[in-house]
């Protein structure tokens, strides 16, 4: 038996517009394993919230369209044609979100303890009574002090952290397998995002919930997931453990994400490194691979062919011309450049 509770394999997402289709997510595979905590990351516009949204068909069709051949299994079912109302036993229940606003996920006129407990009343899994008792144990599990008197109020009277991890004691109710946590830290304080994380950590340990982590913030990854998945322009370009991207990464997408985060260590003297340009348009997105046009060792074949997968470990992968033989020229000129960046050795 598989240790998969998600597999991926070949999913696309466009979305229909005036303008044309816009290609958010391009020939994405991934798996998750029981227990297991996987980042997405990748800047705004990669395609990381349009990809896990899509899997239990949270988008609205149209104008968002699965492409046809991708396939999602769940806990080894194939969930990709489920009809809309059978998704429904999925979403919520074994499948739960996270969002990073949680003022547009909750209701600003229902007190917070009738939120956490409508999902297990709506589905007749236990009286209001026992729904009480239950809601208080899932907002102390959340991290929320005072659960009692936390019941009684309004999304408006709580702090930014506070709702989110009302948001988790919510998504918590029908004790789903999957968690998917997009951008749970955004517009919180330094020390509220790391609480709110390491609730995440602790909920991962004591109920082997699996969770995806949707991020843009690299300096967030290391402490909570155990895999990470780089996306950039709709497509996976590096995928591995946490060791195997921060130590050694070999996409210069992850490597750029990498030195544009500050470093206790670093130089005093050096300045932080940014990517030049701008995200590819995804209305005509490029045909090769989709960093080369911002990329400083791009070779006329990256512009012209998509990478195929190149493993590095059999954990790790990166999608990348630079990890064929006859590059070694292009990776030494890297190295050279970049002498003391992380995860700078050769192939």
């Amino acid at each position: 038996m598989s240790d998969a509770i998600l597999e991926v394999s070949h999913f696309g997402v466009s979305f229909h517009t005036y303008a044309g289709e816009v290609q958010a997510v391009r020939d994405v595979s991934f798996r998750v394993s029981r227990g297991e905590v996987v980042a997405i990351v990748g800047e705004s516009g990669s395609g990381k919230s349009v990809l896990t949204q899509s899997l239990v068909r949270l988008l609205p069709d149209p104008p968002a369209r699965v492409a046809a051949g991708g396939r999602v299994r769940f806990e080894g079912e194939d969930i990709s044609g489920y009809s809309f109302r059978r998704l429904k036993s999925v979403k919520g229940s074994r499948i739960a979100y996270v969002f990073q606003d949680p003022m547009t996920s909750l209701n600003p006129l229902a007190r917070i303890g009738d939120q956490v407990m409508e999902g297990v009343v709506y589905h007749g899994l236990m009286g209001r009574k026992r729904a009480y008792a239950y809601a208080l144990e899932l907002l102390r599990d959340a991290g929320i002090r005072d659960p009692e008197r936390r019941m009684g109020q309004y999304p408006h009277e709580l702090s930014g952290g506070m709702r989110q991890r009302v948001m988790i004691a919510i998504a918590l109710a029908m004790r789903p397998a999957l968690l998917v946590a997009d951008e749970p830290t955004t517009a919180l304080d330094v020390t509220t995002q790391a609480q709110i994380l390491a609730t995440l950590k602790e909920l991962n340990r004591s109920r082997g919930m699996s969770i995806i982590l949707i991020t843009h913030d690299m300096g967030i990854v290391a402490g909570i997931a155990r895999r990470v998945i780089v996306m950039y322009g709709g497509k996976v370009v590096e995928s591995g453990s946490v060791e195997e991207i921060f130590e050694r990464s070999r996409h210069p997408y992850t490597r750029s994400l990498l030195g544009s985060v500050p470093r206790l260590d670093a130089d005093k003297g050096r300045e932080l490194d940014f990517i030049v340009g701008s995200p590819p348009d995804m209305l005509r997105p490029p045909a090769g691979c989709p960093f080369s046009p911002r990329c400083a060792y791009a070779m006329a074949l990256c512009a012209e062919h998509p990478p195929a997968e190149s493993p590095v470990s059999p954990t790790h992968s990166s999608w990348c011309w630079l990890l064929h033989p006859g590059a070694a020229r292009i990776l030494e000129s890297f190295a050279r450049r970049y002498p003391d960046r992380i995860g700078t050795e050769a192939v």
